[in-house]
């Protein structure tokens, strides 16, 4: 009778545990849902809820991201040209759009169908871990954040450069799979004062050289044709061996590696294109 007692007091326990991280977890849920439908504060445009119509939320998940669209209330005949102002002045918002892998991720949906948002007046806003687009036509805020794209690893280890400072960093693709297999593409823009920096290092290293590299290598840059028509730049080209071995490593050769990695630096823009495979 007494190990029953026990066996039903452990089951009991279990079942509470059971339903409190559930309950916490839906609570948790609940939060960030109730919080992020204010993102648009985090914007830096003097933009109250009040001038929000109502906020479509495609995707929300605290962990795995969010995408939401609001529309804005367009009742006087030059409330987007205030947000204009507003969007000229402000040091966080720009003409410059994303790369078009970056775009692909704005659209509407509408019946299960996926529709290219209007491109004909766009701002764009890359801060606070997010993106943003500013549709000034349609008066509308498309707002995208994604872990994927903001916890990562910088590459100044294995670059032998220092890339944490950066104005901002786009991500193509990451690496999947228990051995680390896939791909890594990313851009880097960085100030004036941190590109001298970087300029001096790349002078000063071995591994990078101001000899152009050849087309088909730098075709891997698919999404940033920009790269085959630098003037002035610093490249770095290397087989990468994914390996337990630390000499294969070491001492990588075309027939043990098993893929390479890419880089070049802009020296007019202070930009970096980084490409990393391994199959």
């Amino acid at each position: 009778m007494k190990n029953k007692k026990i066996i039903l007091y452990i089951i009991l326990e279990i079942v509470i545990c059971m339903v409190v991280s559930f309950l916490s977890i839906e609570i948790t849920k609940l939060y960030f849902s109730v919080n992020s439908n204010e993102d648009y504060k985090k914007l830096g445009l003097e933009i109250d809820e009040y001038d929000i119509e109502y906020c479509t939320i495609y995707a929300e998940d605290f962990l795995d991201g969010k995408y939401k669209v609001y529309k804005l209330k367009d009742y006087y005949s030059d409330c987007m040209d205030e947000f204009r102002t507003q969007l000229e002045s402000s040091n966080l918002w720009d003409r410059n759009k994303y790369y078009e892998y970056i775009m692909k991720e704005f659209s509407e949906i509408k019946d299960d169908e996926r529709i290219p948002i209007d491109r004909e007046d766009l701002y764009y806003y890359n801060g606070n871990n997010a993106h943003a687009i500013f549709d000034l036509k349609n008066a509308k805020i498309y707002y995208y954040i994604n872990r994927v794209f903001n916890n990562h690893t910088d590459y100044h280890k294995d670059l032998n450069l220092d890339t944490r400072n950066y104005i901002s960093r786009e991500i193509y693709d990451v690496r999947g799979g228990p051995q680390g297999d896939g791909t890594d593409y990313y851009v880097y823009k960085f100030s004036e004062e941190k590109g001298k920096e970087i300029i001096e290092t790349l002078e000063q290293s071995s591994e990078w050289s101001k000899d152009r590299l050849e087309n088909d290598k730098l075709d891997d840059f698919k999404y940033n044709k920009e790269v085959l028509s630098i003037e002035n730049g610093y490249y770095h080209f290397e087989l990468v061996c994914r390996t337990r071995d630390e000499n294969k490593k070491k001492n990588v050769t075309k027939e043990n590696a098993t893929g390479h990695e890419i880089g070049v630096y802009d020296v007019d823009k202070n930009i970096l294109y980084y490409y990393w495979e391994s199959i």
